[in-house]
């Protein structure tokens, strides 16, 4: 993603949109307790399914309303221009935001293309905040793909949270661009 020193990408795979929920709500509410912000661009929506689990869980009521205030809804049209206002709102007063990213290889894909442009545009207002991009692939569509995915990111979130890619997979070697 450029050449913006803070920003750190983590992928994630899921089976089911349950199976997303329940990986991400451990980190997500951690990373609310550290007053970080968070921007959604998901393929499906999620909204439902996060308020069946959350209505299971004995969390803080302020946690979940925090959770719950999260854009949980689907945008499958990227606008360039909404996406760039939204994180921007989310950056002023806040160094760090968690942009969480799931569905389909192409739609993160496409996503991250359009991130790469606002950072590149917004070199300057985003040069000290810390950015941290998640994005969960949707594993019911994969292919011998995931090397080169695990290549693109510096880090893995599981049910067990955000660890390097090398701590889960042990065989995994970071190719070395060319």
């Amino acid at each position: 993603m450029g050449d913006v020193s803070k920003v750190e990408k983590v992928c994630g795979f899921y089976v089911s949109s349950m199976h997303l929920i329940t990986m991400i709500l451990p980190y997500i509410k951690n990373q609310i307790n550290k007053n970080t912000k968070f921007e959604t661009i998901l393929e499906y929506d999620l909204k439902e399914n996060v308020s069946n689990v959350l209505s299971n869980l004995v969390i803080k009521d302020k946690e979940k309303e925090s959770i719950l205030d999260i854009n949980w809804n689907s945008n499958k049209t990227q606008k360039y221009t909404n996406m760039e206002k939204e994180i921007k709102n989310k950056l002023i007063g806040n160094n760090n935001i968690n942009i969480l990213i799931s569905g389909t290889r192409k739609y993160i894909e496409e996503a991250n293309a359009i991130l790469e442009k606002f950072m590149n545009k917004n070199i300057n207002k985003i040069k000290d905040k810390k950015i941290t991009i998640i994005d969960c692939y949707e594993v019911t569509e994969f292919d011998d793909n995931i090397r080169e995915i695990l290549d693109s990111h510096e880090l893995i979130i599981n049910t067990a949270g955000v660890h390097k890619i090398e701590d889960i997979f042990e065989d995994y070697k970071k190719e070395k661009a060319n």
